[in-house]
């Protein structure tokens, strides 16, 4: 298998969410990025990870505005709570390491709590990645399965520039909250 700039990569992502509908753009998007693990050749500064919480930087904004390319570097322990990525679909595949991700479903809501049920979890290696589009797109993700750095791409439908993450507040609700991302340098 030979290397892949980001050039080229970016190149097949502008085909790939050219194919059609939402679900045909999202699996050829997944198939790019699972074939992306050891040829993606990205600057070291995308691996680089943080020690307060997961890094999380811009690789590609589409001019068009059809998607945006980020680069996820996740020390040992860091993860997401769970959140949703609002009205985007994603793609999310690991490059280096291993993440847990847990898909949740709503069962109950109620002004700015809601309930959960766990619908699957599973761990996701280095050639894997898996694609939500909402309304199912409520999940977490985790790198405590291994005591090494885990190096993620995440691609959507659009920028992400805001999402609603779900807190514990006891007895089995989570309070959601708006909260607004942005990119590291």
């Amino acid at each position: 298998m030979s290397a892949m700039g980001a050039d080229e990569f970016v190149r097949r992502l502008d085909a790939a969410v050219s194919v059609g509908d939402v679900e045909a753009v999202t699996l050829a998007v997944q198939h790019e990025i699972e074939n992306a693990p050891g040829r993606l050749e990205l600057d070291a500064r995308f691996r680089r990870t943080r020690p307060d919480r997961y890094a999380r930087r811009l690789l590609h904004r589409d001019p068009a505005r059809r998607y945006t390319v980020l680069a996820l570097a996740w020390a040992p322990g860091q993860g997401t709570p769970i959140h949703d990525h609002p009205n985007l679909w994603s793609v999310e595949g690991v490059l280096e390491g291993e993440l847990e991700v847990t898909q949740y479903a709503p069962i109950k809501e109620e002004a700015h709590r809601c309930r959960f049920a766990p619908v699957e979890s599973h761990r996701v290696v280095a050639g894997d990645a898996n694609f939500l589009i909402p309304p199912f797109e409520y999940h977490s993700l985790t790198n405590d399965l291994t005591d090494q750095p885990c190096f993620t791409l995440h691609v959507f439908g659009g920028e992400l520039t805001e999402m609603n993450t779900f807190d514990p507040v006891g007895d089995g609700w989570y309070e959601r909250s708006l909260r607004r991302v942005s990119y590291d340098d």
